[in-house]
Protein backbone atom coordinates (compact mmCIF):
# COMPACT_ATOMS: atom_id res chain seq x y z
CA UNK A 1 0.00 0.00 0.00
CA UNK A 2 2.27 2.66 0.95
CA UNK A 3 5.58 1.02 -0.86
CA UNK A 4 3.11 0.95 -4.32
CA UNK A 5 2.14 4.72 -3.88
CA UNK A 6 5.97 5.36 -3.45
CA UNK A 7 6.69 2.74 -6.33
CA UNK A 8 4.66 5.35 -8.62
CA UNK A 9 6.21 8.44 -7.37
CA UNK A 10 9.82 6.85 -8.39
CA UNK A 11 8.38 5.52 -11.95
CA UNK A 12 7.40 9.60 -12.33
CA UNK A 13 10.89 10.69 -11.96
CA UNK A 14 13.62 8.72 -10.58
CA UNK A 15 16.23 11.22 -10.62
CA UNK A 16 14.28 13.59 -8.38
CA UNK A 17 15.61 14.19 -5.01
CA UNK A 18 13.38 12.33 -2.41
CA UNK A 19 15.29 13.30 1.20
CA UNK A 20 18.43 15.32 2.18
CA UNK A 21 19.18 15.33 5.74
CA UNK A 22 21.17 17.67 7.94
CA UNK A 23 24.44 16.49 7.50
CA UNK A 24 23.53 17.46 3.51
CA UNK A 25 23.79 13.59 2.31
CA UNK A 26 20.71 13.06 -0.28
CA UNK A 27 18.88 10.28 -2.02
CA UNK A 28 16.81 10.19 -5.18
CA UNK A 29 13.60 8.71 -5.59
CA UNK A 30 15.50 5.84 -7.07
CA UNK A 31 18.07 5.61 -5.09
CA UNK A 32 15.94 5.65 -2.22
CA UNK A 33 13.60 2.55 -3.81
CA UNK A 34 17.05 0.71 -3.86
CA UNK A 35 17.60 1.51 -0.40
CA UNK A 36 13.84 0.27 1.05
CA UNK A 37 14.63 -3.08 -1.49
CA UNK A 38 17.68 -3.70 0.08
CA UNK A 39 16.39 -3.36 3.57
CA UNK A 40 13.08 -5.79 2.44
CA UNK A 41 15.74 -8.41 1.93
CA UNK A 42 17.27 -8.21 5.04
CA UNK A 43 14.35 -7.84 6.86
CA UNK A 44 13.03 -10.87 5.08
CA UNK A 45 15.87 -13.09 5.40
CA UNK A 46 16.00 -12.96 9.12
CA UNK A 47 13.02 -14.42 9.17
CA UNK A 48 10.74 -11.28 9.96
CA UNK A 49 6.84 -12.25 8.71
CA UNK A 50 3.37 -10.13 8.72
CA UNK A 51 2.41 -9.44 12.03
CA UNK A 52 5.75 -9.54 13.75
CA UNK A 53 6.54 -6.34 15.95
CA UNK A 54 9.93 -4.73 15.18
CA UNK A 55 11.01 -2.44 17.85
CA UNK A 56 13.41 0.15 17.21
CA UNK A 57 15.85 2.69 19.16
CA UNK A 58 17.20 4.76 16.20
CA UNK A 59 18.11 8.84 15.50
CA UNK A 60 17.00 10.42 12.25
CA UNK A 61 18.53 9.27 9.12
CA UNK A 62 17.55 8.73 5.62
CA UNK A 63 18.24 4.87 6.78
CA UNK A 64 14.96 5.43 9.06
CA UNK A 65 13.10 7.13 6.17
CA UNK A 66 13.72 3.79 3.82
CA UNK A 67 13.10 1.92 6.72
CA UNK A 68 9.53 2.56 7.72
CA UNK A 69 8.46 1.84 3.71
CA UNK A 70 10.48 -1.47 4.09
CA UNK A 71 8.13 -2.64 7.13
CA UNK A 72 4.94 -0.93 5.94
CA UNK A 73 5.68 -3.65 3.04
CA UNK A 74 5.86 -6.80 4.36
CA UNK A 75 3.31 -6.07 7.25
CA UNK A 76 5.65 -5.41 9.99
CA UNK A 77 4.57 -3.97 13.16
CA UNK A 78 6.57 -1.26 13.97
CA UNK A 79 7.24 0.05 18.41
CA UNK A 80 9.30 2.82 17.58
CA UNK A 81 11.21 3.48 21.21
CA UNK A 82 12.68 6.96 21.82
CA UNK A 83 16.96 7.27 22.28
CA UNK A 84 16.12 9.22 24.67
CA UNK A 85 14.20 6.62 26.89
CA UNK A 86 15.79 4.81 30.01
CA UNK A 87 16.91 1.26 29.65
CA UNK A 88 14.04 0.07 32.55
CA UNK A 89 11.60 1.39 29.91
CA UNK A 90 12.52 0.02 27.06
CA UNK A 91 13.07 -3.16 28.72
CA UNK A 92 9.66 -2.97 29.53
CA UNK A 93 8.41 -1.68 25.98
CA UNK A 94 10.17 -4.54 24.16
CA UNK A 95 8.74 -7.15 26.37
CA UNK A 96 5.04 -5.48 26.57
CA UNK A 97 4.75 -5.77 22.77
CA UNK A 98 6.74 -9.47 22.26
CA UNK A 99 9.24 -7.78 20.01
CA UNK A 100 10.74 -10.21 17.35
CA UNK A 101 13.64 -7.64 16.94
CA UNK A 102 15.32 -4.68 17.95
CA UNK A 103 16.78 -2.66 15.12
CA UNK A 104 19.65 -0.43 16.13
CA UNK A 105 22.14 1.56 13.66
CA UNK A 106 25.06 -1.34 14.57
CA UNK A 107 22.20 -4.15 15.79
CA UNK A 108 23.92 -3.85 19.54
CA UNK A 109 21.45 -5.15 21.67
CA UNK A 110 22.46 -3.61 25.08
CA UNK A 111 22.85 -6.35 28.36
CA UNK A 112 19.67 -7.78 29.87
CA UNK A 113 17.49 -7.44 26.93
CA UNK A 114 16.28 -11.17 25.24
CA UNK A 115 15.28 -9.78 21.76
CA UNK A 116 17.63 -10.45 18.70
CA UNK A 117 19.38 -7.55 17.12
CA UNK A 118 18.99 -6.37 13.84
CA UNK A 119 21.88 -3.44 12.27
CA UNK A 120 20.18 -0.81 10.54
CA UNK A 121 23.41 0.09 8.67
CA UNK A 122 24.75 -2.72 6.72
CA UNK A 123 28.15 -2.64 6.01
CA UNK A 124 28.30 -4.27 2.72
CA UNK A 125 25.17 -4.88 0.40
CA UNK A 126 22.85 -7.20 0.94
CA UNK A 127 22.95 -10.45 -1.64
CA UNK A 128 19.35 -11.36 -0.63
CA UNK A 129 16.47 -11.39 -2.62
CA UNK A 130 13.41 -9.30 -1.63
CA UNK A 131 10.09 -10.97 -1.78
CA UNK A 132 7.04 -10.06 -3.81
CA UNK A 133 5.38 -7.00 -2.64
CA UNK A 134 1.99 -7.61 -1.40
CA UNK A 135 -0.97 -5.18 0.22
CA UNK A 136 -1.43 -5.60 3.43
CA UNK A 137 -4.24 -3.82 5.94
CA UNK A 138 -3.26 -5.29 9.45
CA UNK A 139 -1.87 -3.50 12.35
CA UNK A 140 1.27 -1.44 11.16
CA UNK A 141 2.47 1.01 14.17
CA UNK A 142 2.63 0.58 17.79
CA UNK A 143 3.05 4.60 18.90
CA UNK A 144 3.56 5.90 22.21
CA UNK A 145 1.17 9.37 22.85
CA UNK A 146 3.31 12.00 23.88
CA UNK A 147 3.16 11.36 27.83
CA UNK A 148 2.76 14.91 28.28
CA UNK A 149 -0.39 14.35 30.95
CA UNK A 150 0.44 11.19 32.54
CA UNK A 151 1.81 7.64 31.48
CA UNK A 152 2.38 7.26 27.44
CA UNK A 153 0.49 4.84 26.12
CA UNK A 154 0.71 2.85 22.75
CA UNK A 155 -1.70 4.41 20.04
CA UNK A 156 -2.37 1.69 17.51
CA UNK A 157 -2.98 2.19 13.58
CA UNK A 158 -3.88 -0.41 10.52
CA UNK A 159 -1.91 -0.15 7.66
CA UNK A 160 -5.69 0.80 5.73
CA UNK A 161 -6.25 3.20 7.85
CA UNK A 162 -3.19 4.98 8.44
CA UNK A 163 -2.77 5.45 4.51
CA UNK A 164 -6.28 6.71 4.49
CA UNK A 165 -5.30 8.89 7.32
CA UNK A 166 -2.24 10.35 5.19
CA UNK A 167 -4.31 10.87 1.75
CA UNK A 168 -7.25 12.19 3.25
CA UNK A 169 -4.91 15.35 4.82
CA UNK A 170 -2.61 15.54 1.65
CA UNK A 171 -5.99 16.46 -0.22
CA UNK A 172 -7.42 18.49 2.17
CA UNK A 173 -4.48 20.62 2.82
CA UNK A 174 -3.74 20.93 -1.23
CA UNK A 175 -0.12 19.14 -1.19
CA UNK A 176 1.69 17.92 -4.28
CA UNK A 177 4.93 16.91 -6.10
CA UNK A 178 5.82 20.57 -6.17
CA UNK A 179 6.19 20.82 -2.08
CA UNK A 180 9.72 20.84 -0.13
CA UNK A 181 9.38 19.90 3.62
CA UNK A 182 11.63 20.78 6.30
CA UNK A 183 10.93 17.77 9.38
CA UNK A 184 12.62 19.00 12.04
CA UNK A 185 11.03 16.20 14.70
CA UNK A 186 12.11 12.64 16.04
CA UNK A 187 10.80 10.02 13.19
CA UNK A 188 10.00 8.15 16.01
CA UNK A 189 6.78 10.03 16.26
CA UNK A 190 3.40 10.78 14.09
CA UNK A 191 4.16 14.89 13.98
CA UNK A 192 7.45 13.87 11.91
CA UNK A 193 5.72 10.61 10.39
CA UNK A 194 2.20 11.44 9.44
CA UNK A 195 2.85 15.28 8.23
CA UNK A 196 5.91 15.24 7.19
CA UNK A 197 7.77 11.97 5.76
CA UNK A 198 4.68 10.19 4.66
CA UNK A 199 2.76 13.74 2.42
CA UNK A 200 6.19 14.13 0.95
CA UNK A 201 6.80 10.75 -0.44
CA UNK A 202 3.70 9.33 -1.22
CA UNK A 203 3.44 12.65 -3.37
CA UNK A 204 6.55 13.06 -5.54
CA UNK A 205 7.93 16.14 -3.06
CA UNK A 206 11.01 16.72 -1.51
CA UNK A 207 12.08 16.40 2.31
CA UNK A 208 14.49 17.73 4.59
CA UNK A 209 15.31 16.15 8.04
CA UNK A 210 16.45 18.53 10.63
CA UNK A 211 16.49 18.53 14.23
CA UNK A 212 14.73 20.48 16.54
CA UNK A 213 17.52 22.18 18.61
CA UNK A 214 19.58 23.27 15.71
CA UNK A 215 17.67 26.26 14.99
CA UNK A 216 20.27 28.47 13.10
CA UNK A 217 20.98 25.58 10.80
CA UNK A 218 16.83 24.78 10.32
CA UNK A 219 16.26 28.48 9.61
CA UNK A 220 18.89 28.18 7.15
CA UNK A 221 17.66 25.01 5.29
CA UNK A 222 14.02 27.24 5.14
CA UNK A 223 15.72 30.13 3.17
CA UNK A 224 18.13 28.85 1.10
CA UNK A 225 15.96 26.01 -0.32
CA UNK A 226 12.98 27.56 -0.09
CA UNK A 227 10.47 25.07 1.94
CA UNK A 228 7.24 25.44 1.28
CA UNK A 229 5.16 22.95 4.54
CA UNK A 230 6.74 22.89 8.12
CA UNK A 231 4.49 21.67 10.85
CA UNK A 232 6.39 22.61 14.58
CA UNK A 233 5.69 23.40 18.15
CA UNK A 234 4.34 27.29 18.87
CA UNK A 235 8.04 27.50 20.67
CA UNK A 236 9.72 26.41 17.26
CA UNK A 237 8.38 28.96 15.22
CA UNK A 238 9.22 31.72 18.01
CA UNK A 239 12.73 30.27 18.39
CA UNK A 240 12.99 30.69 14.57
CA UNK A 241 11.20 34.09 14.85
CA UNK A 242 14.18 34.75 17.27
CA UNK A 243 16.94 33.53 15.01
CA UNK A 244 15.38 35.18 12.05
CA UNK A 245 14.94 38.32 13.21
CA UNK A 246 18.91 38.19 14.03
CA UNK A 247 19.75 38.11 10.31
CA UNK A 248 16.62 39.56 9.01
CA UNK A 249 15.45 36.29 7.02
CA UNK A 250 11.73 36.21 5.45
CA UNK A 251 10.51 32.64 4.89
CA UNK A 252 8.65 34.26 1.81
CA UNK A 253 8.31 30.50 0.37
CA UNK A 254 6.71 28.83 3.04
CA UNK A 255 3.11 28.68 2.36
CA UNK A 256 2.31 26.01 4.66
CA UNK A 257 3.64 26.46 8.13
CA UNK A 258 1.61 23.98 9.98
CA UNK A 259 1.68 24.65 13.53
CA UNK A 260 0.01 21.89 16.17
CA UNK A 261 0.35 19.68 19.15
CA UNK A 262 0.30 22.67 21.82
CA UNK A 263 -1.92 25.57 22.99
CA UNK A 264 -0.55 28.81 20.11
CA UNK A 265 -1.48 32.24 21.51
CA UNK A 266 -2.30 34.84 18.96
CA UNK A 267 0.39 36.58 19.99
CA UNK A 268 2.67 33.72 19.16
CA UNK A 269 1.08 34.58 15.42
CA UNK A 270 1.52 38.14 15.51
CA UNK A 271 5.26 37.63 16.31
CA UNK A 272 6.23 35.19 13.65
CA UNK A 273 4.23 37.20 10.79
CA UNK A 274 6.22 40.07 11.62
CA UNK A 275 9.61 38.30 12.57
CA UNK A 276 9.31 35.62 9.65
CA UNK A 277 7.27 36.85 7.42
CA UNK A 278 4.94 33.76 7.76
CA UNK A 279 1.53 33.41 8.73
CA UNK A 280 0.97 30.29 10.92
CA UNK A 281 -2.05 28.01 9.72
CA UNK A 282 -3.97 26.52 13.03
CA UNK A 283 -3.99 22.16 12.84
CA UNK A 284 -5.29 20.33 15.90
CA UNK A 285 -4.97 16.14 15.75
CA UNK A 286 -3.79 13.75 17.76
CA UNK A 287 -1.79 10.08 18.18
CA UNK A 288 -4.74 8.09 18.32
CA UNK A 289 -6.95 9.95 15.72
CA UNK A 290 -4.98 11.62 13.41
CA UNK A 291 -6.21 14.67 11.96
CA UNK A 292 -9.22 16.49 13.40
CA UNK A 293 -9.40 20.35 12.69
CA UNK A 294 -7.34 22.97 10.60
CA UNK A 295 -7.67 26.26 9.53
CA UNK A 296 -6.12 26.43 5.56
CA UNK A 297 -6.95 30.18 5.63
CA UNK A 298 -3.96 32.48 4.15
CA UNK A 299 -4.71 35.55 6.08
CA UNK A 300 -2.83 36.42 9.62
CA UNK A 301 -4.96 33.20 11.68
CA UNK A 302 -5.02 35.80 15.01
CA UNK A 303 -8.23 35.43 17.32
CA UNK A 304 -10.15 32.88 14.66
CA UNK A 305 -10.66 29.03 14.96
CA UNK A 306 -10.47 25.82 12.98
CA UNK A 307 -12.60 23.52 11.16
CA UNK A 308 -13.10 19.81 11.26
CA UNK A 309 -10.68 18.31 8.18
CA UNK A 310 -12.23 16.96 5.67
CA UNK A 311 -15.12 14.30 6.44
CA UNK A 312 -14.18 14.03 9.51
CA UNK A 313 -17.06 14.82 11.89
CA UNK A 314 -16.83 16.76 15.31
CA UNK A 315 -18.74 17.52 18.06
CA UNK A 316 -18.78 19.81 21.10
CA UNK A 317 -20.02 18.11 24.39
CA UNK A 318 -20.61 20.76 26.61
CA UNK A 319 -19.40 20.29 30.33
CA UNK A 320 -21.54 23.11 32.03
CA UNK A 321 -24.71 24.57 30.75
CA UNK A 322 -23.39 28.26 32.22
CA UNK A 323 -20.99 27.89 29.38
CA UNK A 324 -23.04 26.23 26.42
CA UNK A 325 -20.12 27.18 24.11
CA UNK A 326 -16.92 25.03 25.67
CA UNK A 327 -16.91 21.90 25.76
CA UNK A 328 -14.71 18.50 24.84
CA UNK A 329 -13.47 17.58 21.36
CA UNK A 330 -15.39 14.39 19.93
CA UNK A 331 -14.41 12.66 16.81
CA UNK A 332 -15.42 10.04 14.36
CA UNK A 333 -13.43 9.54 10.59
CA UNK A 334 -13.23 6.57 8.27
CA UNK A 335 -9.62 6.45 8.82
CA UNK A 336 -8.63 6.84 11.98
CA UNK A 337 -6.33 5.22 14.59
CA UNK A 338 -7.34 1.32 16.03
CA UNK A 339 -7.33 2.62 19.81
CA UNK A 340 -5.01 1.54 22.69
CA UNK A 341 -2.52 -1.72 22.86
CA UNK A 342 -3.33 -4.36 23.56
CA UNK A 343 -6.00 -4.41 20.26
CA UNK A 344 -9.25 -4.47 21.25
CA UNK A 345 -11.49 -7.23 20.53
CA UNK A 346 -14.30 -5.60 19.75
CA UNK A 347 -12.94 -2.82 16.70
CA UNK A 348 -12.75 0.56 17.79
CA UNK A 349 -12.30 2.32 14.65
CA UNK A 350 -15.64 3.51 14.05
CA UNK A 351 -16.10 4.37 17.47
CA UNK A 352 -16.60 8.05 19.01
CA UNK A 353 -12.91 9.76 19.73
CA UNK A 354 -13.10 11.43 23.23
CA UNK A 355 -10.19 13.80 23.11
CA UNK A 356 -9.95 14.43 26.21
CA UNK A 357 -9.44 18.54 24.63
CA UNK A 358 -11.57 21.14 25.52
CA UNK A 359 -12.59 23.76 22.98
CA UNK A 360 -14.76 26.66 22.81
CA UNK A 361 -17.16 27.42 19.67
CA UNK A 362 -16.30 30.84 18.41
CA UNK A 363 -19.36 33.15 17.03
CA UNK A 364 -18.29 31.92 13.35
CA UNK A 365 -19.04 28.29 14.29
CA UNK A 366 -15.17 27.44 14.13
CA UNK A 367 -13.46 26.03 17.01
CA UNK A 368 -10.63 27.08 19.02
CA UNK A 369 -8.56 24.91 21.57
CA UNK A 370 -7.99 25.63 25.16
CA UNK A 371 -6.96 22.81 26.84
CA UNK A 372 -6.89 19.22 28.14
CA UNK A 373 -9.47 18.89 30.74
CA UNK A 374 -7.17 18.20 33.20
CA UNK A 375 -5.80 22.13 32.64
CA UNK A 376 -9.36 23.93 33.75
CA UNK A 377 -8.42 26.20 36.42
CA UNK A 378 -10.65 27.59 38.90
CA UNK A 379 -10.12 30.96 39.93
CA UNK A 380 -11.47 34.10 40.41
CA UNK A 381 -12.35 35.25 36.92
CA UNK A 382 -13.88 32.00 36.34
CA UNK A 383 -12.71 28.52 34.69
CA UNK A 384 -9.50 29.16 33.08
CA UNK A 385 -6.83 26.96 30.95
CA UNK A 386 -3.16 26.06 32.04
CA UNK A 387 -2.06 26.84 28.45
CA UNK A 388 -3.36 30.01 27.79
CA UNK A 389 -1.69 31.23 31.49
CA UNK A 390 1.46 29.98 30.35
CA UNK A 391 1.50 32.01 27.32
CA UNK A 392 0.16 35.24 29.04
CA UNK A 393 2.97 34.71 31.75
CA UNK A 394 5.77 33.50 29.36
CA UNK A 395 5.02 36.75 27.49
CA UNK A 396 4.85 39.24 30.21
CA UNK A 397 8.18 38.13 31.80
CA UNK A 398 10.45 37.74 28.90
CA UNK A 399 10.33 33.49 29.82
CA UNK A 400 11.22 30.98 27.42
CA UNK A 401 8.75 28.42 29.55
CA UNK A 402 6.22 28.69 32.10
CA UNK A 403 4.22 25.22 32.95
CA UNK A 404 0.90 25.87 35.30
CA UNK A 405 0.28 22.54 36.92
CA UNK A 406 -3.61 22.33 38.18
CA UNK A 407 -3.82 20.56 41.01
CA UNK A 408 -4.77 17.06 40.34
CA UNK A 409 -6.99 16.77 43.62
CA UNK A 410 -8.03 20.58 44.01
CA UNK A 411 -8.71 22.41 40.39
CA UNK A 412 -9.01 25.76 42.24
CA UNK A 413 -5.35 25.91 43.26
CA UNK A 414 -1.58 24.54 41.13
CA UNK A 415 2.02 25.12 40.97
CA UNK A 416 3.44 27.80 38.77
CA UNK A 417 6.87 26.59 36.79
CA UNK A 418 8.89 29.26 35.76
CA UNK A 419 11.85 28.38 33.18
CA UNK A 420 14.79 30.29 35.27
CA UNK A 421 18.06 30.60 36.99
CA UNK A 422 17.29 31.48 40.96
CA UNK A 423 18.86 34.82 40.38
CA UNK A 424 16.82 35.54 37.46
CA UNK A 425 13.15 33.98 39.44
CA UNK A 426 14.01 36.45 42.26
CA UNK A 427 13.80 38.97 40.44
CA UNK A 428 10.74 38.30 38.34
CA UNK A 429 8.84 37.29 41.24
CA UNK A 430 6.81 40.46 42.42
CA UNK A 431 5.76 40.65 38.49
CA UNK A 432 5.08 36.92 38.50
CA UNK A 433 2.90 37.29 41.67
CA UNK A 434 1.49 40.47 40.19
CA UNK A 435 0.42 38.79 37.49
CA UNK A 436 -1.74 35.84 39.22
CA UNK A 437 -3.23 38.07 41.65
CA UNK A 438 -4.29 39.72 38.26
CA UNK A 439 -5.35 36.22 36.77
CA UNK A 440 -7.18 35.81 39.92
CA UNK A 441 -5.22 32.71 40.33
CA UNK A 442 -4.09 30.99 43.34
CA UNK A 443 -0.65 28.79 42.80
CA UNK A 444 2.35 28.23 44.72
CA UNK A 445 5.72 29.00 42.66
CA UNK A 446 8.94 27.67 41.82
CA UNK A 447 11.90 28.13 39.50
CA UNK A 448 14.11 25.43 37.36
CA UNK A 449 16.99 26.00 34.80
CA UNK A 450 15.50 24.08 32.67
CA UNK A 451 11.74 22.47 32.51
CA UNK A 452 12.11 18.60 31.29
CA UNK A 453 10.64 17.91 27.40
CA UNK A 454 9.11 14.76 26.17
CA UNK A 455 10.50 13.48 23.08
CA UNK A 456 7.68 15.86 21.23
CA UNK A 457 8.59 19.04 22.40
CA UNK A 458 6.29 19.36 24.93
CA UNK A 459 7.11 20.25 28.42
CA UNK A 460 6.91 16.75 30.53
CA UNK A 461 4.16 17.55 32.93
CA UNK A 462 4.08 14.00 34.64
CA UNK A 463 7.76 14.13 35.01
CA UNK A 464 7.07 17.94 36.78
CA UNK A 465 4.23 16.38 38.91
CA UNK A 466 6.94 13.21 39.74
CA UNK A 467 9.29 16.43 40.61
CA UNK A 468 7.39 18.09 42.81
CA UNK A 469 6.04 15.37 45.00
CA UNK A 470 9.22 13.49 45.79
CA UNK A 471 11.18 13.58 49.18
CA UNK A 472 13.26 16.99 49.67
CA UNK A 473 16.13 15.57 48.76
CA UNK A 474 15.18 14.97 44.89
CA UNK A 475 13.76 18.76 45.04
CA UNK A 476 17.49 20.77 44.98
CA UNK A 477 17.14 21.56 41.26
CA UNK A 478 13.83 23.65 42.48
CA UNK A 479 13.89 26.87 43.54
CA UNK A 480 10.83 28.17 46.01
CA UNK A 481 9.80 31.48 45.33
CA UNK A 482 6.09 31.22 47.25
CA UNK A 483 4.31 28.82 48.96
CA UNK A 484 0.77 27.49 48.43
CA UNK A 485 -1.03 29.37 50.54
Amino acid sequence: MFLQRFHSMAARDRHKMAVIDNQGAARTYGELLHDIEQLRGRLHAAGLREGNVVATQLGNSIDYVALLLAMASLGLVHCPISTSSSPGHRAMRIDQVGASVLITEQGFVPDGLDVPGFALCAPEPADTESPLTQVFTGLMRMQETSGSTGIPKLALWRQDRLFGEIMHWVECAGLDACDRYLNIHTLDGGHAVDLHVFPALLTGATLHLGEAGQVEDNLRVLDEHRITVMSALPSQYLELAKAAQRQSVRLTALENPFCGGAYLDDQVVLDVERCLGVKIKRIYGSTEFGMILANFDTRLQAGCGMRPVGDVEVELVVLDPAQPDIGEIIARSSHRGSGYFPLPAKPVEDDAYFSGDIAQRLADGSLILLGRSTDALLTRQGTQFAPALEGRIALALGLERAVVLVDLHDCSQAHVVVQADAATAHDLLPRLVGLLEKFGVRAGIVALEWIPLTPTGKPDRARLRELLSAPHTAKEAFTLLKDLI
